[in-house]
């Protein structure tokens, strides 16, 4: 299938973790990438150009009684049993030139143990109201702490642990995601100083296009920290 820069690099990243139970799906024109953990199965993504009743039609006959999210390069045009519109998002891109410098003071650790990765869960948890998750999120990440090509990170403010963000890679850039900061902690800096970090460990690697999707609110934010707009994203999902 046709994939844009996004598609192809969450594609090749997922592709690296099947053995970590992650699957993926692929038809003509879409993919589907199955979460590890069917205990969180609003993880699972329909990646495809557009999205019709053909479509629909395919992933019945082929993965059935999945719950699954879509993620549409067009905005669907039909009514469709079962298929709830959510909100338009902005897939955007930054080439980085050269490192960013960051004189921040805060403290920066990339996930490589256990117990920083549930400072990171703790995070997620907490801004994206998955409490009652957080122990499946856990173990859908338990092996993922050293992947040679995703990173999580976890920011602290006083020691306490403030903010994350994850970065993985596919062959020719990678995209972020899972970024987050708690929100009393939020509007002193910690978000741009986790990510300049992030970005800077890509470019050391070779990586310097860096990718990810957002929301109408983060938008202009990202916009000026150098990110353009690609495209825009519609976002569905498919019930049981």
């Amino acid at each position: 299938m046709w994939k844009n820069l996004y598609q192809k690099t969450m594609y090749e990243a997922y592709k690296t973790k099947e053995h970590l139970g992650y699957k993926i799906v692929e038809f003509e024109n879409m993919f589907a990438v199955l979460w590890n953990n069917q205990n969180v199965p609003y993880y699972n993504i329909i990646h495809c150009d557009k999205f019709g009743q053909k479509e629909l039609d395919i992933i019945k006959q082929n993965i059935p009684d999945t719950f699954l999210c879509i993620a549409s390069n067009h905005e669907i045009v039909e009514d469709l049993a079962n298929v709830k519109k959510g909100h338009a998002t902005y897939l955007m891109k930054l080439d980085v030139k050269e490192k960013i410098i960051n004189n921040s003071q805060f403290k920066i650790v990339k996930v490589s143990d256990l117990e920083t990765l549930k400072q990171f869960c703790d995070i997620a948890a907490e801004v994206y109201d998955l409490t009652k998750d957080k122990d499946e999120l856990i173990k859908s990440f338990a092996n993922e702490t050293n992947l040679e090509n995703c990173f999580k990170y976890v920011g602290y403010i006083n020691d306490e642990p403030a903010g994350m963000i994850e970065f993985s890679e596919g062959k020719n850039a990678a995209y972020a995601s899972w970024g987050a900061v708690r929100e009393k902690f939020r509007r002193q800096g910690l978000y741009k100083a986790i990510f300049a970090y992030a970005i800077n460990y890509e470019f050391d690697r070779g990586i310097k296009t860096i990718l990810l999707n957002s929301s109408e609110m983060g938008r202009e934010a990202y916009k000026k920290m150098g990110f353009v707009p690609l495209t825009s994203r519609y976002n569905y999902v498919l019930d049981k």
